[in-house]
C-alpha cells in the first residue's frame, strides 16, 4: 500500500508565498515587454521616424521635390498666325528663371513638326529626331532667347494648323517642367475655317455671293451706258452741217 505523506503547515506557506512571488513578478515583466514589442524599434526599415525608414525617405523626396524643381516660364513665337509651302520661319524661344536661384543645365527642346524643315539655329542648337535641343545656363530674375529658322514643305492635305512645341527640363529627367505651343494656320485650315464659317452663316454668305453679283451687274450696265452716250455725242456731231 502506498503512503502518503502531508506537508506541513509551514511548508505550505512557504509554497504559496513562492508562487505569489513568482506571479507578481511576470505581472509586471508582462506590460512592459508588450509595449516593447508594439513600440517600432529606431533601427527598425519600417519605423517612421528611422532614419532608414520609410518615414525618412519621405522626408527626403518631399525635400527634393519643393527645392528641386525650379520656377520657370516659357515662350515660342515666329511672329506670323498663317503659314504655306515655301515660307521660311524664325522661331524664338524663351525661358526665364522666375525663381530666386540660379538654374544650370537646363534642357530646352522645340519639336519640329511634319512638314517643317530644320535650317539652322543659334546658341549652340541641334536638330535630332524631330526636336532641336539646346542647353541653357539661367540666373534667377533673367531669361535666355534661342532662335530656330525653318522652311515650311509640303504638308498632308488634312493638316490645319502647323504646330510647334517649346520645353524646358533638368538635364537627365524626361519630364518637362513647363511647355509652351505657337502654330500657324495652313491652306487647308483656312478653306476649313471658311467651310465652317458658311455652314454656320449660310444666309449671310449667300447674300455676299448675291451683293457682288449685282455689283458687277450694276458696274456692265453703268459702262454700257457711257458707251451710249459717247455714240450718241459722236453722231450729234457727224449730223451738223458745216457753218
Amino acid at each position: 500500500m502506498t503512503s502518503m505523506i502531508r506537508p506541513s503547515t509551514g511548508t505550505l506557506r512557504a509554497a504559496v508565498r513562492c508562487g505569489l512571488g513568482v506571479a507578481l513578478v511576470v505581472a509586471l515583466a508582462t506590460p512592459s515587454s508588450a509595449v516593447a514589442a508594439l513600440e517600432p524599434h529606431p533601427e527598425d526599415p519600417g519605423n517612421a521616424g528611422g532614419a532608414g525608414g520609410a518615414g525618412g525617405r519621405a522626408g527626403k523626396a518631399g525635400k527634393a521635390v519643393t527645392g528641386g524643381v525650379p520656377s520657370l516660364s516659357i515662350s515660342i513665337d515666329n511672329g506670323r498666325t498663317a503659314a504655306e509651302e515655301g515660307d521660311r520661319l524664325t522661331y524664338a524661344v524663351t525661358v526665364r528663371n522666375t525663381g530666386a536661384t540660379r538654374v544650370r543645365d537646363l534642357e530646352l527642346t522645340q519639336t519640329l513638326p511634319t512638314g517643317l524643315r530644320f535650317v539652322s539655329a543659334d546658341g549652340g542648337g541641334s536638330a535630332s529626331k524631330g526636336q532641336v535641343r539646346w542647353s541653357a545656363d539661367v540666373p534667377p530674375g533673367k531669361d535666355a532667347t534661342f532662335h530656330t529658322v525653318a522652311e515650311v514643305g509640303a504638308t498632308p492635305e488634312d493638316l490645319l494648323r502647323l504646330a510647334s512645341i517649346a520645353c524646358a527640363n533638368t538635364e537627365g529627367s524626361d519630364r518637362p517642367i513647363v511647355c509652351a505651343t505657337h502654330s500657324d494656320q495652313l491652306p487647308a485650315g483656312a478653306a476649313a475655317a471658311e467651310a465652317a464659317h458658311a455652314r454656320a452663316h449660310p444666309v449671310s454668305s449667300r447674300l455676299g455671293y448675291v451683293g457682288l453679283g449685282a455689283g458687277a451687274g450694276l458696274l456692265v450696265l453703268a459702262l454700257a451706258g457711257l458707251l451710249f452716250v459717247r455714240r450718241s455725242r459722236r453722231g450729234r456731231h457727224l449730223r451738223q452741217p458745216p457753218s
